[in-house]
């Protein structure tokens, strides 16, 4: 595999191309507008953002138009020895093609043709227009199968230490030569020993710092450090696994030159082997044999697991709480009436229109803390879900639960907290709208537990 990255201004078009290689691409931020047809004359247009996914087969021609405010992405292309000197440009094209050929070709007079462009390097490749906002439609119709893939739409692989989204031409069809993972590790966790029984990974590194180690057989080993923006490459089968040695969540790509992802837990493998034949390997402890999973972790979280039962304490029906999300930087907003659902959940309701939502969708690890009457005092964290988009009684807004995994105790020997945050409501109809929401949130604790 080869990758580039690139940036566009509002307006900053990467001039109308093809390749001899397939072109996959992330959209590291902003947004953008692509537009393609295939051989059989069937078109694309669709705008993508951050998160979003691209890929145009080898020979589909394309172009990439930044939007209103601008956009960056990673190129990345099946082929190693891929080379943008060997891209197929239209100008370039043009250029080398006499004017008496294009005018027979286009059924225009030659003059037409008096203002292309000359100095294409400087002129084109990369270079300003205005946004364009109409498509002719095709005679034949669209592609079959879409060009892009929204893959923060994907419902990720959960684990304890973080998640991961993996693509490939199974659930991107488009995409026959490229699989990918993105995958998301909290800090202190890692990604698992694993390896992969199929190809060479290619990595590059979206935020956060991390380590990782590759095992190369033959006492062989070496470790590596990244950051944002860094590349890395693990040789085929070699073992390996990424550690995350920041304070913020590390996020990266893993990549394939390959229609499937597939990946070996250690882990797993040796869950699934007899636990008698692990420990004449290894000479483990008979607790470490035993706490071998038969499942794959994926992600693995910082520390021992927690082993304690995680019991919410109860607090006061008004009580007003304060969320917690993550996006580049932590974020809080009050909520109110948040609802007990049973020892391990907890259920509240959120205007569609918040940017906390949104947060929690493509980041579900979450915080609430509440402050209350009778010296409660704790913070709740886990993974936050929607329950219903729209609630029946409220359709402006979403139910959310909380799967509460860990419980914070902020009680203190030397002072005890009184009361909560109270409220005085100005709008009568406000006041009501909530109370129907809780008891709308009620229904569903009964149905959560």
């Amino acid at each position: 595999l080869a990758g580039v990255n690139m940036r566009l201004k509002p307006g900053g078009v990467r001039e109308m191309h093809w390749h001899k290689e397939a072109e996959w691409a992330y959209m590291l931020a902003g947004r953008a507008c692509i537009t393609a047809i295939d051989a059989d004359g069937r078109s694309f247009v669709d705008e993508v953002g951050e998160g979003d996914l691209w890929n145009f087969p080898a020979g589909v021609p394309h172009a990439i138009q930044g939007l209103e405010e601008g956009c960056e992405f990673l190129l990345v292309f099946d082929d190693g020895d891929f080379s943008e000197n060997e891209t197929f440009l239209i100008t370039d094209w043009f250029k080398h093609t006499p004017r008496d050929v294009l005018a027979k070709n286009f059924g225009v007079p030659q003059d037409a043709f008096a203002g292309l462009p000359v100095d294409i390097e400087h002129e084109r490749y990369i270079f300003p227009a205005a946004i364009a906002t109409d498509a002719p439609r095709s005679p034949a119709g669209t592609v079959p199968d879409s060009f892009s893939h929204r893959l923060m739409a994907q419902e990720p692989l959960r684990a304890a230490g973080g998640w991961a989204r993996i693509v490939d031409s199974r659930n991107f069809p488009a995409a026959s030569t490229i699989a990918a993972a993105l995958v998301e590790v909290e800090p202190g966790a890692m990604r698992e020993l694993h390896w992969h029984p199929n190809t060479d990974e290619w990595q590059y590194y979206i935020s956060g710092r991390g380590r990782m180690t590759v095992f190369a057989s033959g006492e062989k080993a070496r470790t590596f450090d990244y950051r944002a923006g860094d590349v890395g490459y693990v040789p085929f089968a070699m073992g390996h696994y990424v550690e995350n040695t920041g304070d913020g969540p590390l996020r990266f790509l893993e990549m394939f030159r390959s229609d499937r992802f597939a990946d070996v837990s250690l882990r797993q493998w040796m869950g699934l082997t007899p636990p008698g034949l692990v420990q004449a390997h290894l000479n483990l402890d008979p607790r470490a044999v035993a706490a071998l999973p038969t499942d794959k972790p994926v992600v693995v979280a910082a520390g021992a697991p927690d082993t304690r039962p995680v019991v919410l304490p109860e607090w006061p029906a008004s009580t007003i709480a304060v969320l917690s999300t993550l996006d580049e930087e932590p974020h809080a907003i009050p909520v109110t009436a948040p609802v007990r659902a049973g020892d391990r959940a907890i259920l509240f309701s959120l205007l569609h229109q918040h940017e906390s939502l949104r947060r929690l969708r493509e980041r579900p690890e979450v915080a609430i803390t509440i402050l209350a009457k009778d010296d409660e005092a704790f913070t709740a964290r886990g993974r936050a879900r929607i329950v219903e988009e729209s609630m029946e009684q409220a359709p402006a807004f979403a139910a959310v639960s909380i799967d509460v995994q860990h419980v914070d105790d902020h009680r203190q020997e030397p002072e005890a907290v009184d009361s909560g945050v109270g409220v005085r409501w100005r709008d009568a109809k406000a006041e009501r709208g909530l109370h129907e929401r809780v008891d709308a949130l009620r229904v569903l604790a009964g149905r959560e537990r």
